[in-house]
């Protein structure tokens, strides 16, 4: 992982999952919509997507306009976010 996006997204390195506030409202089954942080520099939060398979995963990525950055994977029975700039396979 480069230094840049560690610098960038590097709050979110081991963050508990459980602090990010879910959107209900434009979520569903495995793709799900959550309030993030609001980092260093910013003016708002981050608005984060987290797509979930059925076993024991979820991927987080941010959205910002009309791109998407992925930040990182969870182990659900863990709860914690695992950053990383190569997506989990």
């Amino acid at each position: 992982m480069d230094e840049h996006f560690k610098k960038r997204y590097g709050v979110y390195d081991g963050i508990d999952t459980g602090t990010f506030k879910h959107i209900p409202e434009i979520s569903c089954y495995n793709n799900n919509y959550y309030i993030g942080l609001k980092r260093e520099g910013s003016v708002t939060n981050d608005l984060i997507f987290a797509h979930s398979d059925d076993d024991n995963l979820t991927e987080y990525y941010i959205v910002n306009g009309n791109s998407v950055t992925y930040i990182g994977y969870e182990f659900t029975n863990e709860g914690l976010l695992n950053l990383s700039d190569v997506e989990f396979t």
